[in-house]
């Protein structure tokens, strides 16, 4: 199993705004049928102010493709993220290896 991790680092007081645009996407994603991955949205309580961390549980390598083809696509998944993008200063996806679950 594998996490990909997108950490996005908002401009100053824009949390809100983009806290209610990933809702909206992550909700969108649930009416589509098909594998969703499952979706986490967390937000900072401490460390670098304005953080918001969105979370993909993947079974797979091989399950990335599907995946970017889906968030390609879906012309609401384009129109909620064009929306997102000038709330960002920067972003990092990072890719974890679960190695055990306890």
């Amino acid at each position: 199993m594998l996490v990909e991790r997108n950490e996005f680092h908002l401009k100053f007081g824009k949390a809100k705004e983009g806290i209610s645009i990933w809702k909206e996407i992550i909700e969108s994603g649930k009416n589509m049928g098909g594998t969703v991955p499952s979706i986490r949205l967390m937000t900072d309580i401490s460390g670098e102010a304005y953080t918001i961390v969105v979370e993909m549980e993947l079974k797979s390598w091989n399950d990335i493709n599907p995946k970017n083809y889906v968030w390609v696509t879906n012309s609401k998944f384009q129109e909620l993220y064009q929306q997102f993008i000038p709330l960002c200063e920067s972003s990092k996806r990072t890719y974890f290896n679960i190695e055990a679950e306890y």
